[in-house]
């Protein structure tokens, strides 16, 4: 079974750390102003058939979510997580920081079903007070 409980609990692939190690002793200026990044932004453009697109990358996961999450939500939405869901646990308030709640339900093994995230969207809006709720 697959978990995604944390991005913490394994490495990488083992493709992924071969590829590590074929470029490990490589000296680049870093920053996302090597070779590689500017091959990754050319492969990402073509599979997203977006030649024009700005692909900018980020330094870890918690700033990936950070950021998608404050530029697809409403100031006023909140995120639904499972309570031991990695933005609820293991991102030191970095959802929060950005102004956004993080609505947990009840997980199993890590993970929230479809069924619980209708039940919180269902009960926001049959709550009379919705309107100050997140």
């Amino acid at each position: 079974m697959i978990y995604f409980q944390c991005d913490y609990t394994e490495g990488a692939h083992p493709q992924i750390m071969q590829r590590l190690n074929e470029t490990n002793l490589e000296q680049t200026p870093g920053y996302g102003t090597d070779y590689h990044c500017d091959r990754a932004r050319d492969l990402i453009r073509t599979y997203c058939n977006a030649p024009e697109a700005s692909v900018e990358f980020l330094v870890g996961g918690t700033q990936a979510n950070a950021l998608v999450i404050a530029a697809t939500l409403r100031p006023h939405q909140g995120v639904i997580a499972c309570d031991s869901g990695h933005i609820n646990v293991h991102e030191s308030g970095a959802i929060e920081s950005y102004g956004h709640k993080v609505l947990t339900v009840p997980g199993e093994l890590g993970k929230l079903t479809a069924q619980q995230v209708d039940d919180v969207i269902t009960g926001h809006y049959n709550d009379p007070t919705a309107e100050h709720m997140v």
